[in-house]
């Protein structure tokens, strides 16, 4: 298993693919600094306390996207590996998650559990840290891999829980949280399965036919991320 290779580096001697990485990641980097600006942006003109820190969550997933995407361009246009890449989409799609249910809170009255949850959530970040710094230290491990590829699972489940049960209350119909429920989800998803995907090559999938897959994932979590920032425009422009 040591010899496997896994991640996101991109095939040698194949570039039609490495031109389609290429694209996906530029269109990926330029739409999360737009995504992080508008949250930004809102968490400028709402007042002060609100969100409970929604807006902050927000521009650092879109910058933890941008750190993927320009480390994914660095590493296709250089000799350099840069095997923690992953590690920030990875944390994109935590705080994501983390977003989701800070939005189902807002129309949700916490429960006794909820200090479960918080105790839940310190250990996903912890995760997200340990893979952080394993990939900086010994790279693409199949072992570390796998455990990034289920996490991304687990956290795209949490927040995907958060998201259809918020969106299913009534009282939130048609408004700003239904709307970024409904939007934000799809962009957990997405993003999410593109280091989920490495747990295909651990179980034999041919390394090529893995990055074909992964760049249209990257596509979509670019495309999602678009019509999120589209919302977080609209309502910026009714404050």
């Amino acid at each position: 298993m040591s010899n496997v290779a896994v991640g996101l580096p991109y095939a040698p001697n194949n570039p039609n693919l490495t031109f389609i990485f290429f694209i996906a990641l530029t269109l990926l980097a330029v739409l999360g600094v737009r995504f992080s600006y508008y949250a930004y942006r809102n968490r400028r003109t709402s007042e002060p306390g609100t969100g409970e820190g929604l807006w902050e969550l927000l521009v650092l997933a879109g910058l933890g996207a941008v750190g993927f995407a320009l480390l994914g361009l660095v590493e296709l246009l250089t000799v350099f590996a840069l095997p923690f890449k992953m590690g920030l989409l990875l944390a994109a799609v935590f705080v994501l998650a983390v977003a989701l249910r800070v939005l189902y809170r807002s129309v949700v009255p916490a429960t006794a559990d909820d200090g479960a949850d918080s105790e839940r959530g310190l250990m996903r970040a912890a995760v997200v840290g340990v893979v952080f710094v394993g990939l900086v230290l010994i790279g693409r491990h199949p072992l570390l891999l796998g455990v990034m590829g289920l996490s991304a699972l687990g956290f795209a489940l949490s927040g995907g829980r958060y998201g259809r049960r918020g969106a299913a209350e009534a009282r939130v119909q048609g408004t700003v949280v239904d709307t970024l429920l409904r939007h934000l989800l799809p962009v957990v998803l997405f993003a999410a399965l593109v280091p989920a995907l490495d747990l295909a090559v651990l179980v034999g999938l041919d390394r090529i036919v893995v990055l074909h897959i992964q760049v249209v994932f990257v596509i979509m979590t670019a495309t999602t991320l678009m019509t999120a920032t589209i919302k977080l425009r609209q309502n910026l422009a009714s404050l």
